[in-house]
């Protein structure tokens, strides 16, 4: 009777971390370019810089902006509120899906990366 119940334990347990693994597809999603991201048409990791002479536009539901790497640029629309200091970011990472109908990328999540707050000031 033990040894079968340290089995069916055993396999639930297994059950739960591969429903796991497969369920958190946005969790472990690799930073991609933005070519790729466009083509993957699965949750991605982007990092880019917010074009600061585009506008970014606020709706009831949520706010959109323009971001690039190099010489790409992409639309991209959060469904939230904008974070604080939003237009002071240097980077911003986007976690996602992009959608080809629409040609923007959709973010589930809005990371901002800000590492001038965080420098040491310089000595005068």
């Amino acid at each position: 009777m033990r040894v079968r119940n340290v089995i069916i334990f055993t396999a639930a347990l297994a059950l739960m971390i591969a429903a796991f693994f497969a369920m958190s597809d946005n969790l472990f999603s690799p930073y991609v370019s933005f070519r790729e991201a466009r083509n993957s048409g699965r949750h991605v990791q982007i990092i880019g810089s917010l074009k600061k002479n585009y506008p970014v536009r606020q709706t009831a539901e949520g706010y959109g902006f323009l971001v690039f790497e190099g010489a790409e640029d992409m639309k991209v629309y959060h469904g939230g509120s904008k974070p604080a200091n939003f237009e002071h970011s240097d980077r911003i990472v986007l976690i996602g899906k992009y959608d080809r109908e629409k040609d923007i990328f959709l973010a589930d999540k809005v990371l901002l990366k800000c590492p001038s707050k965080y420098q040491k000031k310089e000595k005068r």
